[in-house]
Formats: structure tokens, C-alpha cells, sequence
């Protein structure tokens, strides 16, 4: 992503916090002093559990789901009978 003032004029929170993220990552790597760097990973550690609250979780297939796939696909193998 670009700037974080670009990507704040775009309105978007989500992207305005992943360029922050980036920015404060950088900051971090940039930074010697130990006060000035936990200052950076706090801020930064509070982004990133922002992003992850606005990012929706990786669904994944339950049990019923693998159950009623494998159902479906059976039912799709079996010949249909005319009467």
C-alpha cells in the first residue's frame, strides 16, 4: 500500500490501517532506542488487532459441510430410474 495519508483521503479504515501498519513496521526496523521501539511495537500491536477485528475469519468447511458435499456427490453418481 502507499502512504497513510493517501490511503486515509480513500476513506477506507481498513487499507488506512494496513498502510499504518506498514509504516509503523518500518519505523520499527528504523528504530535504535529501546523506549522509542516499545512505544512503536505497542502502537503497532494495537493495529494489528484492529485489522484483524475488520477482517472477516477464514471460514472453513464443518463436518456437516464435508458430510453433505460427499452426500451430494454420491447422490450425482447414482443412474436415475424412469418409471
Amino acid at each position: 500500500m502507499g502512504s497513510v495519508e493517501v490511503a486515509a483521503e480513500i476513506g477506507d479504515r481498513l487499507k488506512t490501517l494496513e498502510a499504518l501498519r506498514d509504516s509503523l513496521a518500518s519505523a520499527i526496523d528504523a528504530t535504535s532506542g529501546a523506549v522509542g521501539l516499545a512505544a512503536l511495537a505497542k502502537q503497532l500491536l494495537d493495529v494489528l488487532a484492529q485489522i484483524a477485528e475488520l477482517t472477516p475469519p477464514d471460514v472453513k468447511d464443518t463436518p456437516l459441510d464435508e458430510f453433505t458435499q460427499r452426500l451430494a456427490s454420491k447422490r450425482q453418481s447414482i443412474p436415475e430410474t424412469g418409471s
